[in-house]
Order: structure tokens, then C-alpha cells, then sequence
């Protein structure tokens, strides 16, 4: 007689996992048009889903990440790294054909709409287009990576400069390595940090290819800042405001551009992006102090 009374405390109600995280699949307008798009065809690619649902690609990754769930998923990606409907999927495609979204979506507009040329302008100068493209074949632009350090490598040998991670220090280094060395560590160091950070604590084990690739790419701001202190350094050296100013935003872009390679490399959403780009600066800081207190 007891079994068959119903519950009456939310603690002896319970829910399967793949029920929880079924739902919580569709429980967002942008995973069930993301949904509708592949189950048209079966099949869909990531550029088809972006220049559709218009989406910044790292909450593009976050909704297809949510629809992959290993306890209930509605799409899997194939060797062709295309986006496949699962047989679940197409019972939650069929349900949702046959229902409407009735409730709106309560989240805020996407900066696409709200400001569209300021986005496109900030994922231009981040250099977001290029990296989606080094995502596919990063081996295309190997001698491009590769020619960009050397420029800035020749720079930093004319200028007293030392690049460590994204940082141009105006450090005094005779004894030392020289600077274009520091460059070419630079890079490995920074690309491995980010790997490793990004493998072990975001478990996004792809994508190093075109993580070492992009590095170099994270410096053009240093080459103009360079190039800046080579034929502007009496108007830079009296004014230090100018060169506070100059210096600021050099290596705020060269942050802003790290995370949108961490973002399209990796493909990891821009936040977490975000967070391992600080955690890199940080560490970066303490090899700079270490490296200072070491100077004779």
C-alpha cells in the first residue's frame, strides 16, 4: 500500500542523469534552433551553425558542448569534424517540431545585435577570422608565424627590449641571453602554458598545432609598439603619459588577441579563455620578478 502512494517530499523524487541533462539540453532557445538546423539534413557543420544563429564562437562551443553530453547526446561529431544528429536527437527534433517556444528567452541580446560594428571590429582586430581559418590547417600559415617572429626578433635586437611572454620590458640584459632568444622562449613557453592549462583543466586536448601557430601572431601589437619606439622614441621618452598610454594599450591588445587565439584554437569558450590568459600573465609577473632580482 505504501509503495503506491505518491511522493509527497521533493527528496524521494529522482531523476536519471540523462533526464536531467536531456532537459536541460532544450531547456535553451539556442540549443534547440541549433537542434532544428542539423536535424534538417542530419548533418551540419560549425560554419553553417555560425552564419545562421549568428554567434560569437565561443558560445557557439558552449551550446554544442551542452548538446553532446556523454549521459544524453542529441548530436556527436564525426570524423569530418561535422555536427551528426544522434538517434535521441531525432526524438527531441520531432518533439520540438511538433511543440512551439512559448516562453521567450529571458537572456540578454548577443553583442551582435546590440552593437554590430563594435563586435566585428573587435573580433577583426583580435584577429578572430584568421585564427578560425588556422583552426582548419594551421600548417598554411606556419612561414607567415614564422616570419612574424623573425621581424620582431630583428626589432628587439635594435631596441634594448626583452619580450617575456606578451610583456616588452625595457630590461638591461648583457650577461644574459639575447633578446631575440627571450622571443623564441617566448613562444614555446607560451603556447606550451596555455596547452597545458587548457588539456588538464578544460580537458580540451586539441587544437596545439594551431595554438603554436597563432603564438607569434599575439605579438603584433609589440612589432607596432617597436616600430613605434624606433621612429617616435623622442616623442615617446618625453612624454610619459605617451608612453604609459602607448605601452597600455600594446599590451592590452596583445591580451585581447591571446584569448581569441585560446578561443578559436582550442575551442573553449572566451571566458575560460579569458581566465587562462590571466593565469599566464600572472605567472609570467613572477618569472619577470625572479628574473629582475636575479640581475647582477
Amino acid at each position: 500500500m505504501d509503495s503506491d502512494k505518491p511522493a509527497t517530499n521533493i527528496a524521494d523524487i529522482s531523476e536519471a542523469p540523462a533526464e536531467a541533462s536531456l532537459f536541460k539540453a532544450l531547456g535553451n532557445p539556442i540549443r534547440r534552433s541549433i537542434l532544428r538546423l542539423t536535424s534538417q539534413k542530419g548533418y551540419t557543420s560549425y560554419t553553417e551553425l555560425r552564419d545562421n544563429l549568428h554567434l560569437e564562437p565561443g558560445t557557439l562551443y558552449f551550446h554544442l558542448e551542452q548538446l553532446m553530453t556523454p549521459e544524453a547526446p542529441l548530436i556527436i561529431q564525426d570524423q569530418d569534424r561535422r555536427y551528426v544528429i544522434t538517434p535521441l536527437g531525432r526524438v527531441a527534433a520531432a518533439f520540438l517540431s511538433n511543440a512551439q517556444d512559448v516562453v521567450p528567452s529571458t537572456a540578454p541580446p548577443s553583442q551582435d545585435t546590440k552593437h554590430p560594428r563594435l563586435h566585428k571590429a573587435a573580433h577583426i582586430l583580435g584577429l578572430a577570422p584568421l585564427f578560425r581559418y588556422l583552426r582548419a590547417r594551421p600548417d598554411y600559415f606556419i612561414v607567415e608565424a614564422i616570419l612574424t617572429l623573425a621581424l620582431i626578433a630583428y626589432a628587439t635586437s635594435i631596441l634594448p627590449l626583452v619580450i617575456i611572454g606578451v610583456l616588452p620590458l625595457d630590461l638591461q640584459l648583457p650577461i644574459l641571453l639575447p633578446p631575440a632568444v627571450y622571443l623564441i622562449l617566448s613562444w614555446f613557453c607560451l603556447a606550451g602554458a596555455t596547452e597545458l592549462i587548457t588539456r588538464f583543466r578544460y580537458k580540451s586536448v586539441q587544437g596545439f598545432p594551431a595554438l603554436l601557430t597563432a603564438t607569434p601572431f599575439i605579438w603584433l601589437p609589440t612589432g607596432l609598439y617597436l616600430v613605434l619606439r624606433i621612429f617616435a622614441a623622442p616623442l615617446l621618452l618625453l612624454s610619459p603619459l605617451l608612453m604609459f598610454t602607448t605601452l597600455f594599450i600594446t599590451i592590452t591588445w596583445s591580451l585581447w588577441i591571446h584569448i581569441q587565439a585560446i578561443t578559436h584554437t582550442k575551442r573553449i569558450t572566451p571566458r575560460k579563455a579569458a581566465l587562462a590568459t590571466i593565469i599566464i600573465t600572472n605567472i609570467t609577473l613572477l618569472a619577470i620578478i625572479l628574473i629582475i632580482l636575479i640581475l647582477p
